[in-house]
C-alpha cells in the first residue's frame, strides 16, 4: 500500500519541476527564435552591404559606354567609315584609342576596350593588366574578326540609346579561354553615323575579378560564407575554387549552387527577385539578385550567403547545459524541501494511528494531544474525548 507521506512527496517534487521545466521550455524556444532572426538580420544585412558593394563597382560602367560613344572623336570617325575617308579615320581613331587608353589607365576595372566595325572586325583594341600593371594600343595585325561573337551580334541589333550587358563568363581568344582564367563582362552599345548608318559598336570588357574578389574576401566574415552563381545556378565564385565556373559555356565540370544546397532551395533563390531568406537543415540562407546596372530585369547572378546553424544557435549550447546544472539542483532542492513538508504533515497522522493503536490494546491512560491548530487538532481531541469515555464507561462498569 502506498504510504500519504510518499504520494505527497510526489505531488510537491512534481509541482516544484513542472513549472521550472515548462519555464525552461518556453526560454529555449523563445531563445531560438530570437537568436534565428538575430542570425537572419545579420545575414541580411551582410549580404545587403556587399550586394551593394558589387552593384557600385558597374555603377559607372554605362556612363563610360555612354561618354565614348558621344565623344567628338567617336562623331567624326562614325562618318569617316561611311564616306571611307582613310586620313580621317586614322586621325580620329588614333584619337579615340587615347581616350580608351586614358580610360582602362584611370577605372583600373577594364580588360579590354574595342571599337568593332559593322563587318564584325576589330578596328581599334586596348587592353589593360591590372596585376602587371600595364596597358596597350593593339597594333592592327593583333586585332580579330569578331563577327560571330555573340556579344557582337546581339549589340548590333540595338537601337540607339540601347546597350547591351553579357552574362558573365570566362573570356575567349581565338575561341579558346584564355590561361589564367579571365572572368569578364561586357558593356556594349551600337554606333550609328550621318543619319541612322550602322558603323560599328564599342565593347566594354569589364573585368569581373574586380566584384568577384570582394565576395572572396567577404568570406567568413561573422560566421557566414558567400557565393555568386550565374542565374542558372552555376557558381562563379564560393569558398571551393574547383566548383567555380562549371557551365558548358566554361569550364563544363558542372559546378552548381546544388552541390551546396538542396534543389528546391536553388530554385527559390534563381526564381526570386528580391532579398530572399531560406532555411535547411542546418543552414540558414541568404540570397539577393545581383544587377550589372540600375532598372535591368535580369540579374547577371545571385549573391548567397550561408550560416551554419550550429553557429547562430551556440548560445543555446550554454543554456542547456546552464538549465541542466540548474535542474539538476532543483531536484536536489525539491526532494529534500518535500521530504521536510511531507514529514512535518504527516507526522501527527502517524501520532494518531499511534494512539488509536494503543487505545484498541486498552490503554487508556496516555494523553492524546496535539497542537498544530488545524483540522488535525480537532481530530486529536475527538480522539482525546473518546479516551475519556471510554476510560469512565469502564470505571463505572
Amino acid at each position: 500500500m502506498k504510504s500519504i507521506r510518499s504520494r505527497i512527496e510526489r505531488t510537491l517534487i512534481a509541482a516544484a519541476l513542472i513549472p521550472i521545466a515548462l519555464i525552461a521550455l518556453y526560454v529555449y524556444l523563445s531563445t531560438h527564435q530570437t537568436l534565428t532572426n538575430s542570425g537572419i538580420e545579420s545575414s541580411n544585412r551582410q549580404v545587403e552591404l556587399l550586394a551593394s558593394s558589387v552593384e557600385g563597382t558597374l555603377a559607372h560602367v554605362p556612363g563610360d559606354l555612354f561618354y565614348l560613344r558621344d565623344s567628338n572623336s567617336m562623331h567624326h570617325y562614325g562618318r569617316a567609315l561611311v564616306i571611307n575617308d582613310a586620313k580621317a579615320k586614322e586621325e580620329y581613331g588614333r584619337s579615340i584609342a587615347r581616350d580608351f587608353l586614358s580610360i582602362v589607365k584611370n577605372r583600373r576595372i577594364y580588360n579590354q576596350i574595342r571599337f568593332i566595325g559593322a563587318d564584325g572586325k576589330e578596328l581599334i583594341r586596348v587592353e589593360h593588366n591590372e596585376k602587371e600593371g600595364n596597358s596597350r594600343i593593339l597594333q592592327s595585325e593583333l586585332l580579330q574578326d569578331k563577327s560571330q561573337s555573340i556579344h557582337f551580334n546581339n549589340t548590333a541589333k540595338l537601337n540607339f540609346g540601347d546597350y547591351y550587358i553579357s552574362p558573365i563568363d570566362l573570356n575567349r581568344e581565338a575561341g579558346e579561354i584564355e590561361k589564367p582564367i579571365r572572368p569578364t563582362i561586357r558593356f556594349a552599345t551600337p554606333i550609328f553615323a550621318v543619319g541612322e548608318r550602322f558603323v560599328g559598336e564599342i565593347i566594354l570588357n569589364v573585368d569581373a575579378d574586380a566584384f568577384l574578389s570582394m565576395v572572396r574576401n567577404a568570406n567568413n566574415t561573422q560566421g557566414l560564407s558567400f557565393a555568386l552563381s550565374d542565374v542558372d545556378g552555376y557558381l562563379m565564385e564560393n569558398q571551393n575554387p574547383v566548383l567555380n565556373w562549371g557551365s558548358s559555356l566554361n569550364l563544363s565540370h558542372g559546378g552548381n549552387l546544388k552541390q551546396l544546397i538542396s534543389a528546391n532551395v536553388v530554385q527559390q533563390i534563381t526564381e526570386s527577385q528580391n532579398l530572399t531568406t531560406l532555411e535547411s537543415d542546418d543552414k540558414l540562407i541568404t540570397a539577393r539578385p545581383l544587377f550589372a546596372a540600375a532598372g535591368q530585369q535580369q540579374p547577371m547572378g545571385y549573391l548567397v550567403a550561408f550560416a551554419e546553424k550550429s553557429t547562430v544557435l551556440k548560445l543555446l549550447d550554454h543554456f542547456l547545459i546552464a538549465f541542466a546544472i540548474f535542474f539538476v539542483l532543483s531536484v536536489i532542492v525539491a526532494v529534500i524541501v518535500a521530504r521536510v513538508l511531507s514529514s512535518t504533515m504527516t507526522a501527527p497522522l502517524i501520532y494518531l494511528t499511534q494512539a488509536a493503536d494503543r487505545l484498541s490494546k486498552g490503554d487508556m491512560n496516555t494523553e492524546i494531544q496535539i497542537k498544530s491548530g488545524d483540522e488535525i487538532q480537532s481530530l486529536a481531541e475527538a480522539f482525546e474525548r473518546l479516551r475519556e469515555s471510554v476510560k469512565l464507561l469502564m470505571k463505572l462498569g
